[in-house]
């Protein structure tokens, strides 16, 4: 009986790797600039029908990003900010593909966003988790031509 304990534990361990890197390909960041457009993945590997999409943010206590059922938006659950920004893509959600797109991104849609998904199974899943990070672009390091040091021409050799 105590061999068998190596071969539980291999198998036990072996199990949660295999939980665990599944559960890291849900996990994504979407880096943007303020007024950028983004989409942010939520991609059944099934490609199975979604019936009913649910957009949240960690952060918010109420309302939705967007939220679709029933062959439409909720628009009554939408939180205010997310109003005439978001959007699905055209036609995918029947092949499995909520992705959300986010117009005109500010600093304060950064955040934790979810994707939770009933299929034909009307069992509610996480699809994907992605965090967002929006913050203006790093000034460019730039270099004046008057501030470079002058090459002496009679230093040169032809």
């Amino acid at each position: 009986m105590s061999s068998s304990l190596p071969a539980s534990l291999f198998l036990l361990s072996l199990v949660f790797c295999q939980f665990v890197s599944a559960a890291g390909q849900n996990n994504v960041t979407v880096t943007a600039e303020p007024g950028d457009n983004v989409i942010l993945p939520c991609k059944s590997t099934d490609q199975e029908e979604i019936k009913l999409s649910e957009w949240s943010r960690t952060d918010l206590k109420t309302g939705y990003v967007l939220l679709y059922r029933n062959l439409q938006f909720d628009l009554e659950n939408q939180d205010p900010s997310y109003r005439d920004r978001v959007d699905l893509l055209v036609g995918q959600i029947q092949k499995g593909d909520a992705s959300l797109i986010l117009q005109n991104t500010t600093i304060d849609d950064r955040g934790t966003y979810e994707c939770h998904a009933v299929k034909s199974d009307l069992e509610k899943k996480l699809i994907s988790s992605v965090s967002l990070v929006v913050a203006p672009r790093s000034p460019e390091c730039q270099v004046t031509p008057s501030l470079l040091p002058l090459q002496d021409e009679s230093s040169t050799t032809d």
